[in-house]
């Protein structure tokens, strides 16, 4: 238990220092998540994750943002699965059985965010549409079948709209046609189509 304890507390330090998180090579030249990195910290943002890399927030203790800050996952129960797969993940690196990964394989829960982003604006966002997603009680993120924000709000990708809250057109659409289906009563106007006019 002591072990174990002191494992935590290690590696909970490690993490606040996002050269940790990138210190894994697939090779020689290739730190792990590089080009993640290297967005993170551009002057000028190109996607989510750069926004908060730039986004220094001087009501908090540390007002510099890091990895962690998002990827720890919200919960004792979420941070436990985290730790684990860390772990796991760095077992595998050690043995040579380790490779860059494509998807989290545990997806951060709208609660992440929520932390630092418990309200938001109830306005549209510019040239999509007329009424605004969030003021909307049935898209209320205390709803249980609410999408995740990280559905809609792109975080690595570059291919977000800045001026919309680092949206994707095509990528809203499809989170919209889970719940508002072509020819059914629910069903709304194409984002994408719109985007085309």
């Amino acid at each position: 238990m002591i072990l174990m304890s002191g494992a935590w507390i290690g590696s909970d330090r490690l993490e606040r220092n996002n050269d940790y998180c990138n210190s894994c090579h697939l090779n020689p030249d290739t730190p792990l998540h590089s080009e993640i990195r290297e967005r993170f910290e551009l002057v000028i943002p190109r996607n989510l994750a750069g926004v908060h890399g730039r986004g220094w927030v001087e009501d908090r203790e540390d007002p510099a943002f890091r990895c962690v800050d998002c990827h720890s996952g919200s919960g004792p129960l979420e941070r436990l699965r985290i730790k684990l797969i860390s772990a796991r993940d760095g077992v595998r690196y050690v043995i040579g059985d380790f490779e860059e990964p494509e998807t989290m394989s545990f997806d951060l829960r709208s609660a992440t965010c929520l932390r630092c982003h418990p309200n938001f604006r109830h306005s549209a966002a510019p040239g999509w549409t007329v009424q605004a997603y969030h003021g909307r009680e049935a898209h209320s993120h205390e709803r249980v079948d609410s999408p995740r924000c990280v559905l809609c709000h792109t975080v690595h990708e570059a291919d977000g709209d800045a001026i919309a809250y680092f949206m994707n057109r095509q990528r809203v659409d499809n989170q919209c046609r889970v719940c508002h289906v072509p020819d059914s009563q629910m069903e709304i106007p194409s984002l994408v189509e719109k985007s085309a006019e």
